[in-house]
């Protein structure tokens, strides 16, 4: 018995505002809940077919939808705060400052809040890419500023 397009649009509705209800339903259910629909009269407020409760299921993990290609350990690092470290000891040759470890962490954090971060992933062992000379003179005036600063009113 061919079935009105009343009933079709009511599974149609059904079916988009209860879409985990109907996802979780394999085809065979489907099929047996379409030829109940079709041999039971059906008034304008059906109640959606009922179901029997599923036995109790694991979560899923989550699936990462990208495989890892990379087996390497990597993490992610401030460029800015190596190249200033690296410069730290020249800087502090040329100028005559305090060298205890309070001053230098005052340094190497003024200078640091001056410039712009510039983070990059890098593998473990891998060496941090040399800056360009804008850059490289960029750290160079922070520093010089931070040891200015430092040696004028030493925190110790």
């Amino acid at each position: 018995m061919p079935r009105s397009k009343k009933e079709i649009d009511k599974e149609l509705m059904y079916k988009k505002l209860m879409p985990s209800q109907s996802k979780q339903q394999n085809p065979a259910e489907e099929a047996g809940a379409v030829n109940e629909a079709a041999a039971a009269p059906q008034s304008d407020f059906s109640a959606p077919p009922q179901r029997e409760p599923a036995a109790h299921r694991e979560p899923e993990p989550h699936k990462v939808s990208v495989p890892s290609l990379d087996s390497r350990r990597t993490e992610v690092v401030n460029v800015m705060e190596e190249v200033v470290l690296e410069k730290l000891d020249s800087v502090l040759a040329r100028f005559q400052c305090c060298r205890c470890d309070r001053c230098k962490k005052d340094i190497v954090a003024l200078a640091l809040n001056k410039l712009p971060p510039k983070y990059r992933v890098v593998s473990d062992g891998q060496i941090t890419p040399d800056l360009d000379a804008q850059t490289n003179a960029q750290v160079v005036t922070a520093m010089i500023q931070a040891v200015i600063r430092v040696r004028a009113k030493p925190r110790h």
